[in-house]
């Protein structure tokens, strides 16, 4: 019976850890964990047919680079290769630029996700007429908004260049808010989030180039997005588009723009800028961290 009455003691004891290991704190033991890792922010490639030699050469650097880095995966910010110009007729090379940025990507044996740029649309998809200019990206690329978790984290890739009845500014598109409402209300207000996007919500680009403020280059109703991220834990919004590392910390949001693998298109650096990437970390007590990182700190040739 002692026997008996002894092991019944442990068993209580052994519940009650576990009862205070799951938490009595109002959560029902349902917070959500996360584990470290790292992935690396690489945008504005601008890959063409008059820069493919360095474009190529620079992007697979970069790419080498993050690899050494042990980051979890990549993440491109749009601008991947300039097609918004190309005729109609030029089908066959919008393709062609487009299988060759893949293929370097995929050389590189790193998971890769893709944000669309506004550089990044054409207008012609299977010999005809595409108003958004969205085909050859999926078709080669995948979605243009989409979300996807990894380790704890929900990360959500917007498609920031849709264009508002006028064709001429940038707008999240209602169907894709409505969308986007929907995949946050899945996930806990507690999970970490990151928001990837090409064009910015906010930027001091004008300010820091040109000395003056302008409202064009960032997404008009960038305000209705931001307010629907403010009820999750957002850690951070990657942004694209300026080609300057560039961070704004506004009520509680960070807002870090990466850079860009090309720099000044190919060109040297913009401002203090050079080519690099941004490389993110996070922590398993959800704290995340961010360094802008240049993979190739000599001076790039200037192209002819």
């Amino acid at each position: 019976m002692k026997k008996i009455k002894t092991t019944l003691i442990y068993c209580a004891i052994a519940l009650l850890f576990t009862f205070c290991a799951n938490g009595n704190d109002g959560d029902t033991g349902t917070k959500p964990s996360s584990e470290s890792f790292s992935f690396a922010f690489l945008t504005d490639v601008h890959m063409n047919g008059g820069n493919m030699e360095i474009s190529a050469k620079g992007l697979t650097k970069a790419l080498e680079h993050a690899k050494s880095q042990n980051v979890d995966f990549v993440i491109f910010g749009g601008d991947l290769v300039d097609l918004d110009r190309l005729p109609p007729v030029d089908s066959l090379k919008a393709d062609s630029l487009m299988n060759t940025f893949k293929s370097i990507v995929d050389k590189s044996g790193m998971k890769a996700y893709f944000t669309i740029g506004n550089h990044d649309r054409y207008y012609t998809f299977n010999h005809r007429p595409d108003t958004a200019g969205f085909g050859v990206f999926e078709k080669n690329l995948g979605k243009t908004y989409y979300s996807f978790d990894h380790k704890g984290t929900h990360f959500v890739v917007l498609n920031s260049v849709e264009t508002d009845d006028s064709a001429r500014n940038y707008v999240v598109g209602p169907e894709q808010i409505e969308w986007l409402k929907t995949d946050l209300s899945a996930i806990s207000d507690q999970i970490p989030l990151v928001v990837v996007t090409h064009v910015p919500f906010q930027s001091l680009y004008y300010p820091a180039v040109e000395g003056v403020v302008k409202d064009v280059d960032m997404f008009t109703n960038f305000k209705e997005v931001w307010d629907v991220l403010l009820s999750y834990n957002l850690k951070i919004i990657l942004q694209g588009h300026q080609h300057l590392h560039e961070e704004l910390l506004v009520n509680g949001t960070h807002f870090v723009t990466g850079g860009a693998v090309s720099a000044a298109w190919w060109n040297g650096p913009l401002l203090d800028t050079e080519r690099g990437y941004m490389l993110v970390r996070a922590g398993e007590d959800d704290g995340f961290s961010w360094e802008y990182t240049e993979y190739e700190t000599a001076e790039p040739p200037t192209l002819q």
